[in-house]
């Protein structure tokens, strides 16, 4: 198996068409977006919305990268807290994507709602767990920084966290009812068909070769094509091709993987998740659970299940099972997938000023979904200077190579597989 297999649940199972779009010919627009995933596809939208003629170059298709390999969550906020986001951007910064990113699990649902983007969308909450006293610690912390800005969040003892998720060995969890789930692969192709319908070029199949500037124009070029636009955001994450090389040294790249069984049977799903909400824990090397509309069993982890046909992926999977939903019973794994992640240093999104009227988002950090919807209509509008580089929940600046990044890159992924040993010895 392959990573270019894209052999994920969310592309076996779903129910949008691809359909294919080359750009075989010169083209000219005022903005153009390179990547089709939730950043870009969202960017574009508000874009259209507004007038602006756009066009997106996808590679492959609308989520073919780590948008359509996501777990799923429309979790609010980043993998680190509140105040670690003040730490990294300073108040005004902070607080600005702090009040954005707890907002923008609604942003998503409405956009889901407004365009009948048909992507299993549940919106009942989801659940970090705490694996150890240390991670008990964490979600109080949690909930004391985001109350200090109003922001309520449920704390839930071991008996309430056993009765909403059937989890075994969880000392709490945080019910945050902001968030829920989708099908990510289904809700990245709506966006881009949302954008399309509001007026948005959308081109797939034709991935940007090369860019560079002719007086005041920016010229893409593809394989057998050539596009001109004013400005340009590069949107691709993790997962850059030719394009821009230097900004594969701002963020650290490593993956998230997961396995999905067939539907499970009604007595199996009353003992796995019988709250349906989508969860993920506090272990260095996390964890996540979930199921999907048809009642499947969805685990992922951190690492590379590329990597050597992914040595005892399937044996840690089984015993999580065994250890975490005992009554579920043993299981057969029928999808085994990965998505690569965009790393930032500090965890927080990058926002590049690569050249005049030339910009890049990235770093993730594996929190694409609400992020990632809601900061592509952010830089949507200071491209169309509705919003003035201050103003934005993001500092605009230059490209920061990340330390030592390809040992931080080692360190990751040989973590993830020490740990999986580990637990599988354990």
């Amino acid at each position: 198996m392959t990573e270019q297999a894209n052999n994920s649940l969310w592309a076996k199972t779903r129910h949008s068409e691809i359909k294919v779009n080359i750009l075989d010919h010169e083209a000219v627009c005022d903005m153009a977006i390179i990547g089709g995933g939730f950043t870009g596809c969202s960017a574009a939208l508000r874009l259209a919305e507004d007038g602006i003629n756009v066009t997106v170059l996808e590679a492959e298709f609308s989520g073919f990268g780590g948008s359509g390999r996501n777990v799923g969550l429309t979790n609010a906020g980043l993998w680190i807290g509140p105040d670690d986001v003040v730490k990294a951007l300073g108040s005004a910064y902070g607080e600005r994507l702090n009040a954005l990113l707890s907002e923008a699990p609604s942003l998503v649902h409405k956009i889901i709602e407004d365009n009948d983007i048909q992507c299993e969308a549940l919106r009942n909450g989801t659940l970090h767990f705490a694996h150890s006293e240390k991670g008990m610690d964490d979600l109080k912390k949690k909930i004391e920084q985001n109350a200090r800005r109003g922001i309520d969040l449920e704390l839930l003892d071991r008996e309430q966290t056993f009765e909403l998720s059937a989890a075994e060995n969880y000392l709490g969890a945080i019910l945050d009812k902001r968030a829920g789930t989708i099908q990510p692969l289904e809700y990245c192709h709506g966006l881009m068909k949302a954008a399309e319908k509001a007026g948005a070029t959308i081109y797939t199949g034709t991935p940007a070769l090369d860019i560079f500037k002719v007086g005041d124009l920016w010229y893409i070029k593809t394989e057998k094509g050539l596009l001109k636009a004013k400005k340009v955001l590069v949107a691709t994450n993790a997962y850059l091709s030719k394009i821009c090389p230097d900004l594969e040294r701002t963020f650290t790249p490593m993956y998230y993987a997961q396995m999905a069984t067939d539907p499970l049977s009604e007595e199996q799903l009353e003992n796995y998740l019988p709250g349906k909400n989508g969860t993920w824990d506090t272990r260095m090397v996390m964890r996540s659970y979930r199921t999907d509309e048809a009642g499947r069993l969805i685990i992922g982890t951190i690492g590379n299940i590329f990597m050597n046909n992914a040595p005892l992926f399937t044996s840690w999977a089984n015993k999580m099972v065994r250890d975490t939903f005992p009554k579920v019973g043993p299981v057969e794994w029928t999808y085994k997938w990965a998505g690569r992640i965009a790393c930032s240093k500090n965890y927080v999104p990058n926002f590049h000023h690569l050249s005049d009227n030339l910009y890049s988002i990235n770093g993730f950090s594996g929190r694409g979904i609400s992020p990632g919807t809601a900061i592509g209509r952010e830089v949507a509008d200071f491209m169309m200077e509705k919003k003035t580089a201050g103003e934005l929940p993001l500092p605009l600046k230059s490209p920061e190579n990340v330390p030592f990044n390809l040992l931080r890159q080692a360190f990751y992924e040989t973590g993830s597989q020490l740990t999986r040993i580990k637990d599988h010895f354990l």
